[in-house]
């Protein structure tokens, strides 16, 4: 990753490398998430939290809908039904382009309205806004205090303040520090 060393003459620029920074920031956090969730075999509700944690990070839609098909799927077959509902139904909201995952999405919602009761209880509550921590994969609920990388923006729980930023593995979370300064524009 070359971006910490660009430099770059407009404000437009800035703004596109700090949105790189940030989507590139989704994705590396949203795939940790998955490379964790399939080295844990014999703890399936982390592996559900995980999976649906993904659904949470900021992906393109192709990989938004890609991931809520995985965790509906994982779920569902956990015998979480109304967690599966639930991302059933988001997935149906973005319109999957392709028939399959709508017609699953379908026969998921379809079956899990006869028993909306999850087989086990996740630490997810879809109805309150949260971000994952970057290090624990845990949610940060709104209003939960939290700290986070100046150079990546990554989120933290508190107890990870001072350490490397698992995300970036650039900037100390929690460090009072500037971010990125790419052009000669940010520092007048």
């Amino acid at each position: 990753m070359q971006v910490p060393l660009i430099v770059v003459d407009s404000r437009r620029e800035v703004d596109e490398v700090k949105e790189l920074i940030i989507i590139v920031k989704e994705y590396v956090l949203g795939l940790k998430m998955e490379i964790k969730r399939k080295e844990l075999k014999g703890d399936p509700v982390r592996q559900q939290e995980l999976a649906v944690y993904f659904t949470h990070c900021n992906l393109q839609m192709p990989h938004l809908r890609l991931a809520l098909l995985n965790a509906m799927s994982v779920c569902y077959k956990a015998g979480n039904l109304n967690t599966a509902a639930n991302l059933a139904r988001r997935l149906l909201e973005t319109n999957p382009t392709i028939e399959n995952h709508a017609k699953t999405a379908r026969q998921i919602l379809q079956a899990a309205e006869k028993n909306m009761t999850d087989a086990t209880q996740l630490n997810y509550d879809f109805r309150n806004p949260f971000v994952v921590c970057g290090a624990t994969y845990v949610p940060i609920y709104r209003g939960q205090k939290d700290v986070s990388c100046p150079y990546c923006s990554s989120r933290f729980v508190l107890d990870q303040e001072g350490k490397l930023c698992t995300v970036c593995d650039l900037s100390v979370v929690g460090s009072d520090a500037s971010g990125l300064l790419c052009s000669p524009t940010q520092i007048r």
